[in-house]
């Protein structure tokens, strides 16, 4: 019996009405649990976890009755539920959405307010201009906040697991996000200094045109820096597993690049010289028209070269 069929037997087994409710409020086919388990036969909760639909998930903002009916089904709505209320341009106050597992407010730009929701492990608030303060977000483990280019202190943020910037332009100091895993601040190019950045696992520095010097970044794993049109100097940046240079303009040296497993230099039309560049896994040379040898590239697997 696989897990749909064995979750609605389940369920119908100690209360139809239930099994009725969760198909009008969910996706079953979204239902998910981390457990063999699905009910608490002692106090007849469900153990698995909740994607509300849209609809419902308004009705979960506006409604205490329903919300409190949502929140009496489950036996934990801190790690059960997850509201999706993207696009919901009406909305404004939050507040009542702060106990849930995954909350998406993408869009939502009338929201200001933010100060309830640190207890939220998946926050997505993208697009939601008007935030200004994230300093009660330190918590969260992945947060999404691109394109809340008013946002200017992210000092609160260090130990989100998963941060995406994207697009914070009024950004300038990025030191305390030293123990991020995961960190997008593509198109933040207020940012110069990044030299605290490397211990990051995942960076995108994508057309933060202010960065000059990457030198403390060679333990990162993957490590964008596409459009960082001013950097010159890669030498530090061969332990690095994944390395997208493209468009960087700036750069003619990649001798030290040899044991990058994935690379990309489209675009950077200043390269002549790639016979160092024999060992990798994928490489791309697309629009590096000054190159004319490619004799040392035999033993690359993937080769982009046009």
């Amino acid at each position: 019996m696989n897990f749909n069929n064995r979750f609605i037997y389940t369920v119908n087994k100690f209360s139809p009405h239930l099994l009725h409710l969760l198909n009008e409020y969910t996706d079953l086919c979204n239902l998910w649990t981390t457990t063999p388990v699905l009910w608490n036969s002692n106090d007849r909760k469900l153990l698995c976890y909740l994607k509300l639909k849209s609809s419902e998930s308004k009705d979960y903002v506006r409604s205490e009755n329903f919300r409190k009916h949502v929140i009496s089904l489950v036996s934990n709505p801190k790690k059960q539920i997850s509201l999706n209320l993207s696009d919901c341009s009406e909305i404004e106050d939050i507040n009542s959405s702060g106990n849930v597992h995954s909350l998406d407010l993408s869009r939502c730009w009338r929201i200001i307010d933010v100060s309830s929701l640190g207890n939220v492990q998946t926050l997505i608030l993208s697009g939601c201009h008007r935030i200004i303060d994230v300093s009660s977000l330190g918590n969260v483990q992945m947060l999404n906040l691109s394109g809340c280019w008013r946002i200017t202190d992210v000092s609160s943020l260090g130990n989100v697991k998963i941060l995406i910037l994207s697009g914070c332009h009024k950004i300038t100091d990025v030191n305390s996000l030293r123990n991020v895993h995961t960190l997008d601040l593509s198109g933040c190019w207020r940012i110069s200094n990044v030299s605290s950045l490397g211990n990051v696992h995942t960076l995108n520095l994508s057309y933060c045109q202010g960065i000059t010097d990457v030198s403390t970044l060679g333990n990162v794993n993957t490590l964008i820096l596409s459009g960082c049109h001013r950097i010159v100097d890669v030498s530090s940046l061969g332990n690095v597993h994944t390395l997208d240079l493209s468009c960087c303009y700036g750069i003619t040296d990649v001798t030290n690049l040899g044991n990058v497993h994935k690379l990309d230099l489209s675009c950077c039309y200043s390269i002549t010289d790639v016979s160092s560049l024999g060992k990798q896994h994928t490489l791309n040379l697309s629009y590096c028209f000054r190159i004319t040898d490619v004799s040392s590239l035999a033993n690359v697997k993937i080769l982009y070269f046009y």
